[in-house]
């Protein structure tokens, strides 16, 4: 279908780094982990997918947002469940987020800018593992400097932090998360606080509250 003129979409291109090391039984597992977060994510994030993920040679997958405002905290669930239902803190992915538009769309093919710039950002050298890129306003260096910033304290986390980022981004509150995962709510509190959640709560919600002003159908100027 043709996609609406103007308006603009986010699309995550994502591949697992260094995969190809893993064991065949581990890969296999990987595979089912990163299926089951899109699932997991749709009811998260309610309404943020245009078309369930598509997948590519298994560790690679690509997501077309028609919410992407919502895309910073998705990609971070995406590093948190990763981590936390393979049980390891060395597991990443590369991660790209475009913001632009699309002139065709459908389940399983796309064309258009959001599509060409996420390919080609996923491309990220260094130790840097997630990056966001439009090509039309001066907001872009900042968003990708909140997406970088979240992406150096997010690389540190551990399982654990991991288990109890995943609770806190589905809404539990200290208290809950300690009582599902029988520890303290003290221990909960120092975790989060090891985890830099507050710095990444709010690079959250700013990058929400830019993309929204944004992509706003009455915005002239920001």
């Amino acid at each position: 279908m043709a996609a609406k003129k103007n308006k603009l979409y986010s699309v995550i291109t994502a591949d697992i780094v260094k995969s190809s090391k893993l064991s065949i039984v581990k890969h296999k597992k990987l595979i089912e982990v990163i299926k089951k977060c899109g699932i997991e994510i749709q009811k998260v994030f309610p309404g943020s997918f245009q078309y369930t993920p598509e997948y590519f040679r298994g560790d690679s997958w690509q997501i077309v947002l028609k919410k992407p405002e919502l895309a910073l905290g998705i990609v971070l669930y995406y590093r948190a469940f990763i981590r936390a239902n393979m049980k390891l803190s060395s597991m990443n992915a590369r991660m790209a987020i475009s913001l632009g538009t699309i002139d065709f769309i459908k389940k399983s093919f796309g064309v258009g800018e959001a599509y060409r710039i996420s390919g080609e950002a996923v491309d990220i050298k260094g130790k840097r593992r997630l990056k966001f890129i439009y090509n039309e306003s001066e907001l872009s260096e900042l968003l990708d400097l909140l997406v970088e910033n979240s992406d150096f304290i997010s690389s540190r986390w551990t399982v654990r932090q991991c288990q109890i980022i995943l609770l806190s981004m589905k809404g539990y509150n200290q208290l809950q998360i300690a009582r599902k995962i029988k520890v303290t709510q003290q221990a909960v509190s120092q975790q989060l606080d090891s985890a830099g959640w507050a710095v990444i709560s709010r690079n959250i919600k700013n990058f929400q509250t830019i993309i929204e002003k944004l992509i706003s159908p009455n915005n002239t100027s920001f």
